[in-house]
Order: structure tokens, then sequence, then C-alpha cells
């Protein structure tokens, strides 16, 4: 009589059975763990990481802003203001919630992260302009990129890992780019110029983060003809409502002296809270809200 390779007793089916059970229950578990964990962390606050520098706290608005700029102020006496929002890209809900604001704004999106370019083109979508936010080396130890541009890179280098990180989003539309962080960065003169250079070839203009105050981004940038314009005004240094509608007020007192300004936030639960409502009655105070690209262009 013929038998088969392999018998199992209905015992040993009944324990095997089990042990398969197990397994895959454990596997369940620890991909719901995962999948938990990865929602929490797509829902956390991000941090602000770029600040205003000590000495700019010192000084008044009448110190920080030059005179009235050429600009002229558009119909009906209003004044531009520009607000950037950095970091976009990263946290999915809190990019979601900047990108459902009704009225136009500039989104500068990271190098990394696994859905920016989809988050990229939702936005461009959604008629909002895009520009890339360029991490570069601080002084200060923080928590870094994966690419960061650094003064200690050689040309070759510095220039390389830049078109890498404007060729992830080819065919979106970028306008320009901004430093992240780079208060060490932008004030070397050399390692800069590299980045200019690119700049002028792709016809993108440079929005300088003033993270630091000896920042040389105005000088280079006029050195190779790129449009230039820098940030007057952080808005979320605390993630605190009232704080971020005071820095709102702020930007819009700088506008009325000079003609325009321009402000930096971050996708932050309370600053998309504060934008939604200040945005509802710009025209009573005579104020009119313009893409960062439309303002360079001026």
């Amino acid at each position: 009589v013929d038998v088969p390779s392999f018998i199992f007793e209905n015992k040993q089916v009944d324990e095997l059975n089990k042990a398969l059970q197990n397994l895959e229950n454990q596997v369940d578990a620890t991909l719901l763990d995962e999948i938990i964990s990865y929602s929490e962390n797509a829902a956390k606050e991000p941090e602000a990481t770029e600040k205003a520098p000590m000495e700019e706290k010192e000084q008044t608005i009448s110190e920080n802003v030059p005179a009235k700029s050429h600009i002229s102020n558009v119909a009906g006496g209003k004044v531009m203001i520009a607000v950037v929002i950095d970091d976009m890209g990263v946290s999915v809900p809190h990019t979601r919630d900047i990108l459902s604001l009704p009225q136009p704004i500039t989104a500068s999106f990271l190098t990394y992260g696994a859905a920016n370019r989809k988050q990229v083109q939702d936005a461009k979508d959604k008629n909002f302009e895009v520009m890339l936010h360029v991490p570069m080396m601080p002084h200060a130890k923080a928590d870094l990129a994966p690419v960061t541009l650094s003064p200690d890179m050689s040309e070759s280098e510095i220039k390389d890992d830049f078109i890498a990180m404007l060729d992830r989003y080819k065919g979106l539309g970028m306008k320009g780019i901004n430093n992240h962080m780079g208060s060490l960065f932008t004030e070397d003169i050399k390692s800069l110029s590299y980045v200019m250079q690119i700049l002028k070839e792709r016809n993108l203009f440079f929005l300088d983060s003033k993270t630091t105050s000896k920042s040389v981004g105005a000088k280079v940038a006029a050195e190779y003809g790129v449009p230039y314009i820098a940030r007057d005004v952080f808005l979320d240094n605390e993630n605190d409502y009232n704080y971020i509608m005071g820095q709102l007020r702020q930007t819009e007192k700088i506008a009325h002296m000079r003609g325009y300004a321009v402000a930096i936030g971050h996708p932050r639960s309370q600053t998309y809270l504060a934008l939604r409502d200040w945005m509802k009655d710009l025209p009573s105070r005579k104020v009119r809200l313009v893409r960062l690209g439309d303002l360079v262009r001026e």
C-alpha cells in the first residue's frame, strides 16, 4: 500500500491551525500599531523651525522697515501683503488645512517627504503659488533634513544636491525658493553664490527667510541678477492664536508704512485658524493679499 509522504493526525492539524492563527493575530496587531503610530505622527503639530534673530526683537518697526518703497499702492489705496507658509508637505493633515484657505498665499514645500509631489500638485490645482523650502545649515544644532546645503560642501556638491532638490518637483511650476533654517549658510558668500547661479539659470527668485541679521542674500542675489525679497515677520514662533493675530497686525503696520510686507508662517493649527479669520475683512483694512511672486515682480 502506498502511504502519502506526510500524514498529520487531527490533533497536530489543530495545533498547526492555532499557531497560524496566533501568527496572523500578531501580524495584524503590529500592523495596527504602525497605522496608529503613523496617524499620530502625521497629525503632530509641526514646529516653527525658523525664528527671527534675537537682535530683531529689540528693534522697533521703524528701525526695521525702510522708507516707503517704489511700489505704488494698488487700486483703492490698498497695500500688499504676501504670506508664505513654510514646511509644507510633511504633515498631511496640516498641509491640507492650509490648502483649504480661500485667498492666495504661497506654499513653500520641503525637499523631502513621501507625499510631497502629490501635495504640490494639489496646491497647484487649488491655484496656490508653490516654491521650494531648501534646507541650509544653521549655526545652532537642529534636526536637519536628509540633505542640507552646507558651507563645508564643495561647489559641485552644493550644486548637485540643490539641482536634485529642484528636479524632484520638475514640471510643477516652482516659482522660487527660500531657506529652511540656514543662518550659517546664508552668511557665506561663496556657498550662497553657487545657489544663486542655479536660480539665475532657472529664472527663480530668492526669498530670504532672514534667520540671521548677517545674511548676504541681498548682496549675492544682486550680483547674479536674481530677483530677491526678504521676510519681514515670522507669524508663529508661538503656536498661540492671539500671538499670531498680533503678528499679522504687525505685518499690516509694516505694509502701510512701506507699501508691502512679507510674512512667513508654518502649517500649524493656530496659524491656520488665525489666517482664516484674518482673511475675512482685509478690504476694510485697505489690505490686498498677493502671491509672493507677484510682489517680487512688482
